[in-house]
């Protein structure tokens, strides 16, 4: 932008100050680097300075290098100017020393200290001159580092922009895995409780398996027994159509003698005792097999009846036997054994009933208990599958955890190795600013050197001049 600058960085010209480390320029050069600013200016203005006319261009190069406009600082924060005694006196002093204070600040920077408010009031032709190759000389320099500063500033603010959005990444991935484990905490209490039912129905399982192949031990015995009773009913049955028959034998055998059958009555009177005598034992040894058929009801619980049957059935069939023997005996008492065998038949009938009944309950039981064994299984299957569902829940979680773990770790090495190439870039900059401060310093000392040097030539010249 500035080309007469590009063109002007060689040497001093004569006249300039050893003190100064930048270049005094002609009033040629400073007009077009002016011009080429944008700052209207003629050689008029550099030779005979007023007051508004150096405000003006000042103002308009600490509008481009502090990006400060003179409207902004004609309006400054001065809180006490109420206070004062006469405040409308200092309404056009406080914008001025505003202005020259951002006037001293562009000039310290360029390298000029000693810039005053004379400067801006009643400026000189000689000071302007050195003030505006002073502020020139800055823009240059401004003008060849604003590329590089440009691309740091951007690099920096993509790097800062990258690192927010690590630490916005981090504090999402670190909420995320505090409601995960906030999430794990509440389900905790729902899963030792589903742990517990789930041991407590698994108990219950085995109860019930045990209980069912019990109960099915019971049955096939029950089976047998019955079984036992039914062959035992058709062996009675048997015997007494063999005892109708010998009972038909023995009454075509009766002799009509009343002496022979009054021994025979008296003998069958005997064997009736013996008999009665029998049937008390027998009837002892029954009552035993019922205690003992009590006692099997105790055990068993719902089988007790089957048990007290068979016993009943056992003593029915010692029963029929003996009455068999009576029959076979007593030839007379063919109408009283014919009674004898409907109360057996009759007997026979209600233990065959009894043992229907008894097989109607167990197969009840039966069914009541596959159904209660139906429920077991379908309760123990859906808590092994709710089981299964909080385990793959459980370690899904784990592994988002562990996700999240991995992914803030990442992030974390990423924000570290970001800040470190940051402040790698941070120290490349400051690196290169002191580098080119020293040779920003070396070029000032070698144009100060050049025109000392120009300057004892200029005073040869002279000497040799006035000597001639």
């Amino acid at each position: 932008r500035i080309s007469a600058l590009k063109r002007n960085n060689g040497p001093a010209m004569a006249g300039k100050q050893p003190k100064d480390a930048f270049p005094l320029l002609k009033s040629a050069e400073i007009l077009q680097c002016l011009n080429e600013l944008g700052i209207a200016s003629s050689e008029d203005d550099l030779l005979h300075p007023t007051g508004l006319k150096v405000q003006h261009i000042y103002a308009s190069f600490n509008e481009l290098l502090l990006h400060r406009k003179r409207e902004d600082m004609a309006q400054p924060d001065f809180e006490g100017l109420q206070e004062l005694e006469f405040p409308e006196l200092h309404e056009q002093s406080v914008p001025m020393i505003g202005f020259l204070s951002a006037c001293q600040k562009l000039m310290a920077i360029a390298g000029v200290g000693d810039f005053t408010m004379s400067d801006l009031i009643k400026p000189e032709a000689r000071r302007v001159r050195r003030s505006l190759s002073a502020v020139i000389n800055l823009a240059k320099y401004h003008e060849d580092k604003l590329p590089g500063y440009m691309q740091f500033s951007q690099e920096t603010d993509a790097l800062l922009n990258a690192k927010a959005s690590l630490e916005e990444e981090s504090e999402r991935l670190l909420s995320a895995r505090r409601q995960a484990e906030q999430r794990r905490a509440e389900e905790e209490p729902a899963l030792q409780q589903m742990e517990a039912e789930n041991e407590q129905r698994q108990v219950t399982v085995r109860e019930l398996f045990n209980s069912h192949t019990a109960i099915l031990n019971e049955s096939h015995a029950l089976k047998a027994k019955v079984q036992e009773t039914r062959d035992a009913s058709r062996g009675l049955s048997f015997e007494l159509l063999n005892a109708r028959e010998e009972a038909e034998s023995l009454r075509k055998q009766i002799a009509p003698d009343p002496r022979a059958l009054k021994d025979e009555l008296q003998a069958l009177h005997d064997a009736v005792a013996l008999e009665k005598a029998a049937l008390k034992s027998l009837e002892g040894k029954c009552s035993d097999a019922a205690k003992g058929a009590a006692a099997i009801e105790a055990a068993e619980g719902q089988l007790d009846e089957l048990a007290r049957l068979q016993a009943e059935a056992e003593a029915e069939a010692q029963r029929l036997k003996e009455t068999r023997r009576g029959i076979k005996a007593v030839a007379g008492s063919t109408l009283g054994l014919e009674t004898e065998r409907a109360e057996l038949a009759h007997q026979v009938r209600a233990v065959t009933q009894r043992i229907g009944h008894c097989k109607e309950r167990l197969e009840r039981q039966k069914e009541q208990h596959g159904a209660k064994e139906e429920d077991a299984r379908a309760a123990l299957s859906l808590a092994e599958r709710q089981w299964g569902e909080l385990s793959e829940e459980r370690e899904r979680h784990e592994r988002q955890q562990d996700d999240s773990e991995l992914a803030l770790r990442e992030l974390r090495d990423k924000h570290l190795y970001a800040r470190m190439e940051h402040e790698a870039v941070a120290a490349r900059l400051q690196q290169l600013q002191q580098k080119l401060s020293l040779q920003v310093r070396a070029y000032h000392q070698t144009v100060l050197s050049a025109m000392g040097s120009a300057s004892e030539s200029t005073q040869g010249l002279a000497a040799q001049g006035v000597a001639c």
